[in-house]
């Protein structure tokens, strides 16, 4: 098992987590959303409830198959197996959803601003993606990451894209601690029993982090919108 498929695997199983990211995401998300890297389908159920319908697509054919062998019951899902930046769906959508995504992109603003053409009118990008450029560790580099945003460069990739930031927010506080800590054993994943120990105080971090904010976070949460 390659680090980025255990990584989907555990992260999979964090469910709280994954439901944590889902709500801050949710009110950004149109009637008609694409997914992009869906990988095994870990968001996409969660997505597709809150949509009329979502396409969610990946470029690895085993990702495709696990998802669609684990939400077959979900009508309003439809899963392709597509590289996001040679063939796009043809249609446009309301939202385009990219969760741990951009950072895997050699070339940040150009996936952003092919993405853009793919926009109904008044369309919206929903971002989440790694922050703190200096947490860059082993974990980072075994899946593939290319960088770590902060807001600076996170708004200098949209802005280059011709898109325009309406909302970027610090997620996660909590997570730094762990994320640094597993980079200098120079693990290429976390430990399971670390996801699940944190997966367990999430329902504490969300109501902490709803009524004050943080200042800093292992990821950015960030909404863009094209500039018009």
């Amino acid at each position: 098992m390659t680090s980025q498929s255990e990584w989907l695997s555990r992260l999979g199983r964090a469910s709280n987590y994954n439901r944590w990211v889902f709500e801050s995401i949710e009110p950004y998300l149109g009637r008609h959303a694409l997914e992009v890297g869906c990988g095994t389908g870990t968001f996409s159920a969660l997505i597709a409830g809150a949509v009329e319908h979502l396409t969610a697509i990946d470029i690895s054919q085993e990702f495709i198959d696990t998802a669609r062998r684990r939400h077959a019951e979900v009508p309003n899902l439809t899963l392709l197996k597509a590289d996001a930046t040679r063939d796009l769906p043809h249609h446009k959508f309301d939202s385009i959803v990219m969760l741990d995504v951009l950072e895997h992109m050699a070339d940040d603003a150009a996936m952003l601003a092919s993405l853009t053409k793919k926009l109904a009118p008044g369309g919206r990008i929903v971002l989440k993606v790694p922050a703190i450029p200096r947490l860059f560790n082993s974990l980072d580099a075994a899946v593939g990451h290319f960088r770590r945003y902060d807001q600076n460069t996170f708004k200098l990739a949209a802005h280059s894209a011709g898109c325009i930031v309406r909302y970027c927010q610090s997620f996660n506080i909590a997570g730094i601690p762990g994320w640094w800590w597993n980079g200098v054993r120079q693990r290429d994943v976390a430990p399971g029993t670390h996801i699940g120990g944190f997966d367990k105080l999430v329902p504490l971090l969300a109501f902490g982090e709803k009524f004050f904010p943080p200042v800093a976070g292992l990821s950015l949460i960030g909404v863009l919108e094209v500039e018009r």
